[in-house]
């Protein structure tokens, strides 16, 4: 019998309306929205390099015996087809680059739609660090050729652009960035802090370090205040993908005001223009750091903050190092939060970044002739 929801009684309206919720709820449920994409991503995630795999990689004497031992993995077919255009460790970084960025598309398109803003939101950090390395990298003339393998176009701005960006007349580079969704945000972003043109510290950054500087923890702060209110999921898991964001926001801060420490800063003023939004630094504890006697007094500070290993770091680089190694490690977790869920394909993301983070790190690291010693402290297991 059909249902008349225009009854006096209103018994049909509750009826349906009930069906809708049931519905409703149906389709929200997690087993449903997340399965099929976490069972694709955890038989992706069975074939991912282990530890003896890259403690092996780092004691091969040649840069043959290491594509060799690549190619023996899933990295055969993108070895082969780059093997035209590039060789020797050029050739091992653009592979790990180009597998890396194949997988996050893939995993994108067959996640469901509540995860793909989210998926897109993370992605988005490759493009800020693409624009820092070009930025830095014009001043010094460095060739496309020479900036590529240290770019990953896995967000909005794609090879074609990235290179027009590097090869750009430093008058034309704004405009390029302007046109796409990215550059019109940084362009927002520099306006709302302080009435800053983006065009001018994009000029004026040619030859001013203060203000590349400047614009660094402006591309920093785009980002992270980007995500901070944008990571928008019903699933549930979404508070802790934010909590990492934060924890992140945390490290880019302290290392901030560290840098800024060894050039003159003594005052949260000082350093306040270059601090991002968010995280969990408080003033106080800012003007601890300033005040420290050292790495090992800063450490100290920042241990409530941090999961910092026992030892020492002789340098900022070491200390950055090893906070970037604890965080990676965190991040990674992720991926064993849920069995079903959104941290599950965002923690596999993660890991798969450590994969190729690794590779790289690797690569470059014989080009340097550093031993396998110096190298695996910046190595991220999982």
């Amino acid at each position: 019998m059909a249902l008349n929801p225009g009854n006096g009684n209103g018994k049909g309206a509750g009826i349906i309306g009930r069906a809708k919720a049931a519905i409703s709820s149906l389709l929200q449920n997690r087993d449903i929205t997340y399965g099929y994409s976490c069972t694709r991503v955890k038989a992706r995630k069975a074939l991912i390099l282990r530890k003896q795999f890259f403690e092996d990689l780092l004691n091969q004497r040649t840069l043959d015996g290491m594509t060799g031992m690549l190619e023996r993995t899933y990295y055969k077919e993108t070895i082969s087809r780059l093997s035209s255009r590039y060789s020797g460790s050029e050739l091992l970084e653009m592979a790990a680059e180009v597998h890396y960025k194949e997988v996050v598309n893939k995993v994108r398109s067959f996640s469901p739609e509540d995860a793909r803003p989210v998926l897109d939101m993370l992605m988005r950090k490759w493009d800020i660090l693409n624009l820092r390395t070009i930025i830095s990298s014009k001043r010094s003339k460095k060739s496309w050729e020479e900036i590529m393998p240290y770019l990953v176009s896995a967000g909005e701005l794609k090879p074609a652009l990235l290179r027009k960006l590097v090869e750009a007349e430093p008058e034309k580079v704004y405009g390029l960035i302007k046109s796409t969704s990215l550059g019109r945000a940084l362009v927002a972003q520099a306006s709302s802090a302080g009435g800053r043109d983006f065009a001018q510290m994009l000029s004026k950054a040619q030859g001013d370090s203060a203000v590349l500087n400047e614009l660094k923890a402006l591309l920093d702060a785009s980002y992270y205040n980007y995500l901070e209110g944008g990571i928008v999921s019903s699933d549930e898991d979404a508070p802790v993908i934010r909590l990492l964001v934060s924890r992140e926001i945390d490290l880019r801060n302290v290392m901030n005001v560290l840098r800024l420490k060894r050039n003159g800063a003594s005052k949260f003023s000082d350093v306040e223009p270059y601090l991002i939004r968010g995280g969990k630094l408080e003033k106080a504890l800012v003007q601890k750091l300033l005040d420290s006697k050292g790495n090992a007094d800063a450490v100290k500070i920042m241990r409530p903050l941090f999961r910092l290993e026992e030892g020492e770091y002789p340098s900022l680089s070491a200390l950055e190092a090893a906070l970037e190694s604890s965080l990676a490690k965190e991040r990674v977790r992720l991926f064993y939060r849920n069995p079903i869920s959104l941290s599950t394909l965002v923690g596999f993301l993660m890991i798969k970044e450590e994969e190729m983070n690794n590779l790289r790190k690797i690569v470059r690291g014989r080009d340097y002739n550093l031993p396998p010693e110096e190298i695996r402290p910046m190595l991220v297991y999982y």
